[in-house]
Formats: C-alpha cells, sequence, structure tokens
C-alpha cells in the first residue's frame, strides 16, 4: 500500500459531525462548564472574586471540546493538531494553587465532553463538585485571623493580653514579636466561633501599652 493509499484511507474513514451533533456536544459542554463555574463562585474564599478568571474556564472547557472533535472526526487532523498543541507554551502565572486545579478540571471535563461520554462529564463534575465543597466549607469554620497588636512607649502586659486573647478566642499562638525603646508588636495566630466580632478588637485596645490592633483574616495560603 503506497503513501497516496494510506492517506486516503485516513481521509475517507473520517467522522462526518452533522450540524446537530456538534450543537448538542457544546451545548452538553455549556453545562458542564456552567456547573464548575458555579462551584467556583460558590467555594471561592480569597479577597477579590475574580469573574474574569471564572468564566476563562468555560471558555477552556468549550475551546478543548473543539479539539476533541476535529481529533475525533479526522484522524489526519488529530495528527496535524498533536504536533500543533506541542508547541503551545502557557507562561501566565497562576497565583492561586486552587485555580490550577479549576483549570485542569475543565480541560478534563472538556475531553470527556469532546469525546461524547456525557456520562462520564456529568457523574465526575457532581462528585468534584461536592469534594470541593465540603473542603471550602471545612475551611470556612475555621475563621482563623492574625491578630496584630502595635503598643507605645508603655510596655504591654503579655500576661494580660494572652488572658484577654484566650478569653474571646481559641488555639492562641504567638507568631513573632517585635520590641524596642519605643515600639511594640506582636503578632498572633487565633481562631474565633462564628463571625467576626469588632467588639474583641476594642475589648484589647483597651488594655494598657496598647495602642493599636489589626484583625486580619487568614485564608489558606494567602493572608486577606
Amino acid at each position: 500500500m503506497s503513501k497516496e493509499e494510506i492517506f486516503n484511507y485516513f481521509y475517507t474513514n473520517s467522522v462526518n459531525l452533522s450540524v446537530g451533533t456538534i450543537l448538542v456536544v457544546m451545548l452538553a459542554g455549556l453545562i458542564i462548564g456552567a456547573l464548575i463555574y458555579l462551584t467556583y463562585f460558590a467555594t471561592y474564599r480569597g479577597v477579590a472574586y475574580n469573574s474574569r478568571f471564572n468564566a476563562s474556564l468555560v471558555i477552556i472547557l468549550l475551546v478543548t471540546v473543539v479539539i476533541m472533535l476535529m481529533i475525533s472526526s479526522n484522524i489526519v487532523i488529530s495528527l496535524g493538531m498533536v504536533g500543533a498543541l506541542s508547541i503551545v507554551r502557557f507562561r501566565t502565572a497562576v497565583k492561586d494553587s486552587r485555580d490550577t486545579i479549576f483549570i485542569f478540571w475543565a480541560i478534563a471535563e472538556g475531553l470527556s465532553v469532546g469525546s461524547q461520554n456525557f456520562k462520564l462529564a456529568l457523574v465526575t463534575t457532581i462528585f468534584i463538585a461536592i469534594i470541593i465543597i465540603l473542603v471550602s466549607l471545612e475551611q470556612f469554620t475555621r475563621n482563623k485571623y492574625m491578630v496584630v497588636i502595635c503598643g507605645d512607649d508603655e510596655a504591654i502586659d503579655s500576661e494580660k493580653l494572652n488572658e484577654a486573647l484566650s478569653g474571646l478566642c481559641q488555639n492562641v499562638k504567638l507568631k513573632s514579636a517585635n520590641i524596642s525603646d519605643n515600639h511594640q508588636e506582636m503578632i498572633y495566630e487565633v481562631k474565633v466561633n462564628g463571625d467576626f466580632d469588632v467588639s474583641k478588637t476594642e475589648s484589647i485596645s483597651k488594655l494598657a501599652g496598647v495602642k493599636s490592633v489589626n484583625w486580619v483574616a487568614e485564608s489558606g495560603e494567602n493572608v486577606g
């Protein structure tokens, strides 16, 4: 068999996708992408929610679906796509490792939908979404804070400060202390039950020597 015959064999044995089939697959991908979108939106615990990144997850999934449709419909195109995709380099830095998980999740579901394995895509999307929601709820109930306490010339009574923090918070840990002739700064890691209450700051700020009290929410790897 010559090269031309081999090429004609691959080309003629390709699958012709109808417009209806393409629309059904793309619509299925859009539904799966919407589930991923809602999961990211509901479980985000950072400071500034990035709606553009969340929307890009849906686009990534749909683009992956298109690539899979091209590969599955024509063997010749699939060989060319392997070479084309091998030169693609992504240089955008992802700040949060959690965002990387969602990117890979969108790509994986796009591959599943593009191969028209709708049952696998739906079941795995729901299962992974439930796991992510449960993990985010566990992290949300921690309510960890970093308490930054600054003092003036008058020395802060560390025993009274520890008693005040222990009475308001749980798991009080001194993480850093900086004391000089005219300045004091101590950083505590604490855990609070329920939502943050401003009265906690007021009660500690009344202690002798305390100049200012700052509460900063701790979320995962970043503070803020």
